[in-house]
């Protein structure tokens, strides 16, 4: 019994590594493609570089740089983040995929109600 109880420890413990390193690595730099409700789609370029337990991240789109900060919760990295003249602010919210790619819906405050979406593809 004793045996059976280390063997099924060791299998739970191998499967959350397997899991965690499937969901690790968020830092790089990203190819992105979007959608900005009432206005239509992007492509830009996306980095997020950790810094200790929290990330910078910023985009480049059309020409336009936006900065931000991000922390992860669970297997979800949400992100505040602002333009150029910081005269208004957003929050964005990427999933990691199992294949690296990150699944992201984003809003800027006093924006339209359906929130942007945006697929960020590891360079």
């Amino acid at each position: 019994m004793r045996r059976a109880a280390i063997v099924l420890f060791a299998i739970a413990v191998l499967c959350a590594g397997f899991s965690m390193q499937a969901r690790s690595g968020w830092s790089g730099t990203y190819f992105v493609n979007g959608t900005n409700p009432g206005v239509g789609s992007y492509t830009g370029r996306l980095t997020i570089s950790p810094r200790g337990d929290v990330y910078d991240v910023s985009w480049t789109i059309a020409k336009e740089h936006y900065t931000g900060v991000g922390i992860v919760v669970n297997d979800t990295l949400s992100v505040a983040y602002t333009g150029g003249d910081r005269s208004w602010f957003g929050v964005a919210s990427y999933r990691q995929r199992s294949d690296g790619t990150l699944d992201g819906r984003w809003a800027v405050h006093g924006g339209a109600r359906v929130p942007g979406t945006e697929i960020a593809t590891r360079r």
